[in-house]
């Protein structure tokens, strides 16, 4: 078992081991046909969901000319490797010596567990505050070995606040030396921080503000913070100056909404639908770009996994996306060249009754290829599963040399073996879902890849 220690060595979270790595050199019944492992994954339409927005159509992002042959390098890696399998003339070890060696084209990069709040609505709730650091020239090693392998953009997010982190600043100007794209996603409580690196951000580069209110009051409530002079309205304050500074940089205003009975933690979260509007002029007034709206997500009881936050046998849930809907059609009336209203995906679907399709997953997620979570806690396949035990592929500075980085790309095709997103996934209304049938359609039917063209360049590997 592993242990992840704090500085003073204390333990303060114990990891299973992940991996059973026998099961892919031995059988248990070796008269029985072999049958790739991947005979759980139903034949499945593969059609592109409507509700998906462009800023979530990673397969036509994975499409563009700068990646499209390291989609194609990983499904023939993957063809070769059933069929090896298939055959009985091939183990997992054996097919890792012929794998690809691309990084993620994406990461969450969780720079800290620090955090200045209290929210009671936090999906992170458990990991905060754990005193876990990195090694910061290791961290900047990590990110170097990452870029030279085919890296593209890191979203620079939570566990804790990443302006908490005292070398929040070099991480950005160490990454924009090796141009890539960033996103920041901030409580806001720290903007100096934000206005001392707004120069180097270019046109593709954004910073999104936790602020989930329309007044000072739900704010505070909701949030927390530990200082007083942290308002709704002070931190708002403080996005025309960076605007003027770089006019280029896209800043958005995050709200997650919130409604009657939401609960997490074993706490009541407080309400804030009827503040949509609200924070909608609040935005536009301060200059920011736009206004995001999604819906509010908890942890599972069976897996830990991030999932949205309603069943459909609660009684006002008709009442409470009618409610949201009004609100959403007020504030697009603020919609101008300047100023967008954004629905997530999520709220999408779970408006009209669809989001149950995004959790039928097929039994491997092939986006943890292309995406993953580096963490003080370890590298982990998916910002869903951020320190949960079953989705860890390494250690926090598993990608810092040449050796690890070979080690940890290696454990991640493992864990696309091991980790059955069929059952880990199930209550998971999962954005990469369309691409993962995208993709597990390409390994059953190859011949599409020579049909398989680039998309266009929309110059954004976000994922």
């Amino acid at each position: 078992m592993e242990k992840i220690h704090s500085e003073s060595g204390e333990v303060l979270i114990k990891v299973s081991p992940l991996i059973n790595y026998s099961k892919f050199g031995l059988r248990s019944n070796p008269d029985a046909v072999p049958q790739p492992l991947h005979v759980k994954t139903a034949e499945h339409q593969v059609e592109k969901q409507t509700e998906l927005s462009p800023l979530h159509d990673f397969m036509g992002k994975l499409r563009q000319p700068e990646v499209l042959e390291n989609l194609k390098e990983y499904v023939r890696w993957q063809v070769q490797w059933r069929e090896g399998y298939a055959a009985d003339a091939m183990t997992l070890e054996q097919a890792l010596e012929s794998a690809p060696r691309h990084a993620p084209v994406s990461i969450n990069l969780d720079v800290t567990t620090a955090c200045n709040y209290r929210c009671d609505h936090c999906v992170d709730m458990d990991i905060l505050n754990k005193n876990i650091n990195y090694e910061h020239e290791l961290l900047k090693d990590s990110l170097t070995q990452l870029v030279n392998h085919g890296l593209r953009s890191v979203i620079i997010i939570g566990g804790g606040e990443p302006t908490a982190y005292k070398g929040f600043e070099d991480v950005v100007r160490h990454l924009k030396a090796m141009d890539v794209q960033i996103g920041v996603v901030t409580n806001g409580s720290m903007m100096r921080k934000i206005h001392a690196v707004a120069d180097v951000f270019q046109k593709r580069d954004w910073v999104r503000l936790s602020l989930d209110s329309g007044t000072n009051e739900t704010f505070r409530a909701m949030h927390k913070p530990g200082s007083k002079k942290c308002t709704l309205e002070w931190i708002c304050e403080h996005i025309p100056p960076i605007k003027q500074l770089n006019p280029e940089l896209m800043i958005g205003f995050s709200y997650i909404i919130v409604w009657q009975d939401c609960e997490t933690n074993d706490t009541g979260i407080i309400e804030n639908v009827d503040e949509m509007v609200a924070a909608a002029r609040l935005a536009k007034q301060h200059r920011f770009d736009y206004i995001s709206y999604k819906p509010f997500l908890t942890r599972s009881e069976l897996n830990n996994a991030e999932v949205v936050g309603i069943e459909k046998r609660q009684e006002h849930v008709a009442s409470t996306m009618a409610k949201i809907r009004n609100a959403i059609h007020e504030a697009q009336k603020l919609e101008d060249e300047n100023f967008a209203v954004v629905e997530s995906t999520n709220l999408r679907v779970l408006e009209n009754g669809t989001y149950m399709n995004y959790s039928q997953q097929p039994h491997n997620c092939h986006m943890q290829y292309f995406r993953q979570v580096v963490s003080p806690l370890g590298i982990f396949n998916c910002p869903v599963y951020r320190h949960v035990p079953q989705a860890l592929i390494g250690g926090k500075h598993a990608y810092a040399t040449p050796d690890s980085l070979l080690t940890a790309q290696r454990n991640t095709l493992r864990l696309i073996e091991t980790f059955d997103a069929t059952e880990e996934c199930k209550d998971v209304t999962c954005l990469y879902n369309h691409a993962n049938w995208f993709i597990e359609d390409l390994i059953n039917h190859p011949e599409k890849l020579d049909q398989l063209g680039a998309s266009f360049d929309r110059a954004d590997y976000f994922l």
